[in-house]
């Protein structure tokens, strides 16, 4: 069986960059771990891939029209190859993919 990523709606995530950082804020969601996590970065989507079957799918593009991403967003991600990302009080790394 193929894990599928929780999908998170608008309302539950938050991207920001912080001092330059992209930073993540999950709402309501929950990892059991801080290691092992690897972050993708589209025009469309982003995956948060955790270790085992924990995941998180998220909509670049809202049903507003409008990019959740601040300006700078993409050029952040390819120049530091982390995401700081929070999640119910758990703070983590995730590692970007190509």
């Amino acid at each position: 069986m193929v894990a599928v990523p929780e999908f998170l709606t608008s309302d539950r995530f938050v991207l920001e960059l912080v001092d330059g950082h992209p930073t993540v804020t999950l709402r309501d969601a929950h990892v059991s771990s801080s290691e092992g996590w690897s972050f993708l970065n589209r025009l469309t989507v982003l995956v948060i891939d955790g270790p085992g079957e924990e995941g998180f799918l998220l909509a670049r593009h809202v049903d507003t029209g409008g990019d959740p991403a601040p300006a700078g967003w993409d050029s952040a991600i390819e120049r530091t190859g982390v995401v700081a990302v929070h999640a119910s009080g758990t703070q983590l790394a995730a590692r970007v993919l190509g």
